[in-house]
C-alpha cells in the first residue's frame, strides 16, 4: 500500500467512524443553523425522511438513543452542551463545534456528487432495502440462536455448522 493509499484509507475510516452512526447526520444537520435544546433535536430529526430510501422502514429516535447520542457526540468533541443556570430546572442546549460545521461545509462537494449520480445511488439503495427485507424475512422464519432454530437453515445456500450456527 502506498503512503497515499494509506492516508486516504484512514481518512475516510476516520470520517466513518466520527461520523457512520446511524442519528449523527441527522442531529449534524438539526444543530446546523443553531443551538437547540434536546427536545427541539428529537422534534426535528423525527420529521425527517431518514433512511427511507435506504430500507422500507420509518426510522424513529427515541429520546433514550438522542441521550446517549448525545453524550456520545459530546465526548468524541462533535458537539458542546451548554447549560444556563437561569432557571430550575437549567436549560440545556447543545451545538456544532467549530470544526464539525466546517466539515458540513466541506461535506457540500461531496453531496452534490450524489445528485450527480442517481443512478448509483438507487442501484444501491435497491440493494439495501433488498438484503434488509431479505434479512427480516430469514429472521422471522426461525431464530437460529434460540434452542428451536439450533441446527437448522432457511435455504440450500446456507448450511447448519457445527454447534447450531449458518454458514
Amino acid at each position: 500500500m502506498t503512503e497515499r493509499d494509506d492516508r486516504v484509507l484512514r481518512g475516510l475510516y476516520d470520517l466513518k467512524n466520527l461520523f457512520g452512526d446511524k442519528w449523527v447526520p441527522a442531529i449534524l444537520v438539526a444543530l446546523r443553523d443553531g443551538p437547540l435544546r434536546r427536545v427541539e433535536i428529537l422534534s426535528t430529526v423525527n420529521s425527517y425522511s431518514i433512511d427511507e430510501n435506504w430500507t422500507d422502514k420509518h426510522a424513529v429516535l427515541h429520546d433514550s438513543i438522542l441521550a446517549r447520542t448525545l453524550k456520545k457526540m459530546r465526548e468524541q468533541g462533535l458537539i458542546v452542551r451548554e447549560s444556563f443556570d437561569k432557571s430550575f430546572p437549567p436549560e440545556v442546549a447543545y451545538s456544532l463545534t467549530p470544526a464539525v460545521a466546517e466539515v458540513l461545509t466541506l461535506a457540500e462537494p461531496l453531496i452534490e456528487w450524489t445528485r450527480a449520480h442517481p443512478e448509483l445511488l438507487s442501484q444501491a439503495q435497491a440493494h439495501s432495502r433488498q438484503s434488509g427485507a431479505e434479512t427480516a424475512i430469514l429472521d422471522d422464519v426461525v431464530d437460529l440462536d434460540s434452542p428451536a432454530g439450533a441446527g437448522r437453515f432457511h435455504s440450500a445456500d446456507r448450511r447448519p455448522r457445527a454447534g447450531g450456527g449458518v454458514g
